[in-house]
C-alpha cells in the first residue's frame, strides 16, 4: 500500500461502478456531480441510453446512484408475433419456438397511423419488407402471355410502394421549385409523370412535355435521346441550354445520375458537370426512385436498379447517401457515435439483402441503423427472425443469431419483462446455450413464478412448453437461498423429481427439526412423496427409511400395537451408521438421531421384559448414539438385568 502512487491510492479505495441483478447500474460521484453531465430530469429522458433513478444514497463525500437503461416497452411489440409463432419440443426435447409456416411479413404492422418518426420509420420497413420477400399470387394461368410474372408483380408492387414513400419529398420540392421545369423534375422524383408534363405545359414547352410523357418507356426513345444529347454536346449547343432542361433530356436518356459536362472548349462552350440529386436537392430515396421507374428498361429486374445505386454510391458519383432516419431529420445523439454519419438506412439495407449475397445480415440491420439506442435489438431481433424463417436471407454464422437473440433477451429483462425474454431464448438454434439461458433466467425470478396454478406458472409450462421439472428446481433454489424454507424446497425439488437432491436436504435440514419438535405430520407428508422411488435415491437406508421406521414406532407406541422386529433391527442397525464421521452430520441431525435412538432403546428394553421371547440382542443398545445420561441409564439397566439372570441361573 505505502508503494502506490496517488492515483493508484484513489482507484484502490474507490467504489467501481456493478450491476445488480434487474439490471440496475450502481456507481458513486461526487455530491454536486449532475448524472452523466446532464441535468436530473434531463437523465430521466425516455429516450436516454441510461435513466438516473430516484432515492440515491447520498453521504458527505460521495453519493450512491442507481440508474437503468431506458425503457422502450419493447415487449409490446411482440404480442402480433406471439400471435404466429409455434412452440413445440425439438430432437432433444427442448421447447423450440418458430415462425408458422404461413406467416407474412405484413403480419408484422398495422395501418394504424402513427405519429412517432421512429415508429413511422419501422412501419415503413415492414411494408418494404413485406414488399421485397412476402409470396405473391403469380400464378401463370391469371397472366396469360406475360413471362417472369413473379418478377415484375414485385417490381410493380416496390414501385407503388416507392412512389408512396417519397410523395411527400416530391411534394415539397414542387412547391420550392423556382422555374417550370424544376418543378417536372421534381415530380418525376416523386413518379408523378403527368404532372411533370403539366408544369412543362404550362411552361409552354411543347415538345419536351411529349418526350416527358414517353419517360421510362421503350428503350428505343432512351437509345434516341442519348443520340439527340451527343450531337448537341459535339454541336456545343448544350450551354445554351439550362441545366433543368439537361437534365431532364439525361432523364429521358436513362442517365439518372451525373450530367457530364465538357472540358477543353471555349469559355462560352464550356458546361459543368453536376449531380441531379445534388443539383435539385433530391434525398435518396428520391435518387434511388430515379433509377428504379427511368433507369432501367421496363423488363429489367429491379435488382439492377439496386446494383446500379449501390455502385454509384461506392464510386462517390452519387452524394445523395441512404443516412439513417434520425440522422437526416437531424434529431440530437443520446449516445457518442463516432460513426453516425455513416449509419445507412434501414430500407436500403433491405434492399441490398433481397440483391446481394454478401451482406452480413446482422451488419444490415443492426441497431444504429435504426434505433436511437444502440442497445435496443427489438427490430432487429424480430427482422432477423422473420427473413431467417421466411428464407430470405440467413446469417452467415449461426452464433451470430444467437448473440443477437440473448441481446434482446437481456434488455426485456432489463426492461422487466422477465417471462418475455423466455419467449425469446426459446428460439437459441445452440441447444445448451438455450438450456443454460432458460434455467438462469428462471433461476433469477423463481420468486416471481407464484403457485402451480399461476398466470406465469401456466405460462411457461403450457404456453412455453418448457418441462415443469425447470421451474420447480428454480423454485427449489429461491426457496434455499433466499426463503430459507427447507421444508418447501424439499417439495419444489420432489415435484422437479430431483430425488437424491430433495432426500438430502430432507435428512439434513428437515426430518431432524420435525422429530425434535414432534412434528410427525410434516414427517408423513413429506416421506409421501418419496414414495416409489426409493430405489433411486443413495443412502434411503440412511435417511428416509429411518424416519419412516421411526414414525411406525411412534404409531405403534400411541396406538399400543405391537412392533414390527424388522423395523427395530433396521433402526438399530441404521441410527449408528448414520451419525458416522465419514458423513459429517450437522448438529441438528446429531441431536434428532439421539432422540430416536431413546426412544428405540426404550422399546427394546421393554420387550426385553415381556413374556414372549425377544430376538434382540440388548448389547445392541449400547451402541446406539445415545446422550451421556440415557447410555449411563441404559448401561445400569442392562448390567443389573444381566447379574439378576446370572443369580437366577445359580
Amino acid at each position: 500500500m505505502s508503494d502506490m502512487s496517488d492515483a493508484d491510492l484513489s482507484f484502490h479505495d474507490s467504489m467501481r461502478p456493478g450491476w445488480g441483478p434487474d439490471g440496475t447500474l450502481v456507481y458513486a460521484a461526487p455530491p454536486s456531480t449532475k448524472p452523466f453531465g446532464r441535468s436530473s430530469r434531463r437523465a430521466r429522458e425516455r429516450n436516454g441510453i441510461l435513466a438516473v433513478q430516484k432515492g440515491a444514497i447520498v453521504s458527505e463525500n460521495r453519493d450512491i446512484r442507481f440508474a437503468k437503461f431506458s425503457n422502450e416497452a419493447s415487449a409490446d411489440f411482440l404480442k402480433k408475433q406471439k400471435a404466429i409463432t409455434i412452440i413445440e419440443p425439438d430432437e432433444e426435447g427442448l421447447p423450440y419456438a418458430r415462425l408458422s409456416e404461413d406467416f407474412t411479413l405484413a403480419s408484422f404492422y398495422d395501418d394504424r397511423e402513427v405519429r412517432d418518426p421512429a415508429s413511422k420509420h419501422e412501419k415503413l420497413v415492414w411494408m418494404l419488407a413485406s414488399v421485397l420477400w412476402d409470396p405473391l399470387d403469380a400464378d401463370p394461368k391469371r397472366f396469360p402471355g406475360v413471362k417472369n410474372v413473379e418478377q415484375r408483380l414485385r417490381k410493380d408492387n416496390l414501385s407503388d410502394f416507392w412512389h408512396k414513400l417519397v410523395d411527400n419529398a416530391s411534394a415539397q420540392h414542387v412547391a420550392l421549385a423556382k422555374s417550370n421545369e424544376e418543378k417536372a423534375i421534381a415530380c418525376l422524383s416523386g413518379h408523378k409523370v403527368a404532372d411533370a408534363c403539366g408544369h412543362l405545359t404550362n411552361g409552354k414547352n411543347f415538345h419536351l412535355a411529349t418526350l416527358v410523357a414517353l419517360i421510362g418507356g421503350q428503350d428505343s426513345l432512351r437509345k434516341d435521346i442519348r443520340e439527340q444529347l451527343s450531337e448537341w454536346q459535339k454541336s456545343r449547343i448544350l450551354s445554351e441550354i439550362s441545366e433543368p432542361i439537361r437534365a431532364l433530356y439525361e432523364l429521358l436518356a436513362g442517365n439518372v445520375c451525373i450530367c457530364d459536362g465538357t472540358k477543353g472548349v471555349a469559355a462560352e462552350d464550356r458546361i459543368e458537370s453536376f449531380v441531379i440529386s445534388k443539383r435539385f436537392g433530391l434525398d435518396w430515396r428520391q435518387a434511388f426512385g430515379l433509377r428504379l421507374w427511368y433507369g432501367i428498361s421496363v423488363d429489367d429486374d429491379f435488382s439492377i436498379a439496386i446494383e446500379t445505386f449501390a455502385g454509384e454510391l461506392a464510386q462517390d458519383k452519387e452524394t445523395a447517401r441512404p443516412l439513417a432516419w434520425y440522422v437526416e431529420e437531424k434529431i440530437p445523439a443520446i449516445w457518442e457515435d463516432k460513426n453516425r454519419n455513416g449509419r445507412e438506412d434501414l430500407l436500403w439495407g433491405l434492399l441490398k439483402l433481397h440483391t446481394f449475397n454478401d451482406v452480413p445480415l446482422e451488419e444490415a440491420l443492426c441497431p444504429e441503423n435504426s434505433q436511437l439506442s444502440p442497445l435496443d435489438f427489438r427490430l432487429m431481433w424480430q427482422l432477423s427472425q422473420a427473413l431467417s424463417s421466411m428464407g430470405a436471407v440467413s446469417f452467415q454464422d449461426e452464433s451470430k443469431a444467437d448473440e443477437i437473440t440473448l441481446s434482446f433477451a437481456a434488455q426485456l429483462t432489463n426492461e422487466g419483462s422477465w417471462l418475455d425474454a423466455i419467449f425469446v431464448l426459446l428460439h437459441l438454434l445452440d441447444i445448451e446455450s438455450k438450456e443454460k439461458a432458460i434455467k438462469d433466467q428462471l433461476g433469477r425470478f423463481a420468486g416471481l413464478v407464484g403457485s402451480e396454478d399461476s398466470q406465469s406458472f401456466v405460462t411457461l409450462t403450457q404456453t412455453y412448453k418448457i418441462q415443469p421439472e425447470w421451474v420447480w428446481e428454480a423454485k427449489a433454489l429461491y426457496m434455499r437461498s433466499v426463503e430459507k424454507n427447507p421444508r418447501a424446497e424439499v417439495e419444489c425439488l420432489v415435484q422437479a423429481e430431483s430425488f437424491n437432491e430433495a432426500h438430502r436436504t430432507f435428512t439434513k435440514n428437515v426430518a431432524p427439526k420435525a422429530v425434535i419438535e414432534l412434528d410427525h405430520d410434516t414427517l408423513r407428508k413429506l416421506l409421501q412423496g418419496f414414495k416409489g422411488k426409493e430405489n433411486m435415491i443413495s443412502e434411503w437406508h440412511l435417511g428416509g427409511q429411518i424416519y419412516l421406521d421411526f414414525l411406525e414406532l411412534a404409531d405403534c407406541e400411541k396406538k399400543s400395537r405391537k412392533v414390527d422386529g424388522q423395523v427395530l433391527e433396521r433402526l438399530l442397525a441404521g441410527l449408528p451408521a448414520v451419525v458416522e464421521e465419514s458423513r459429517r452430520p450437522v448438529f441438528m441431525e446429531r441431536v434428532a438421531v439421539e432422540t430416536i435412538s431413546a426412544t428405540v432403546a426404550q422399546v427394546v428394553v421393554a420387550r426385553s421384559k415381556e413374556k414372549e421371547k425377544s430376538h434382540i440382542n440388548l448389547s445392541k443398545i449400547l451402541q446406539l448414539p445415545l446422550t451421556e445420561d440415557n447410555y449411563l441409564k441404559h448401561t445400569v439397566g442392562l448390567s443389573l438385568e444381566f447379574y439378576r439372570n446370572a443369580m437366577v441361573a445359580r
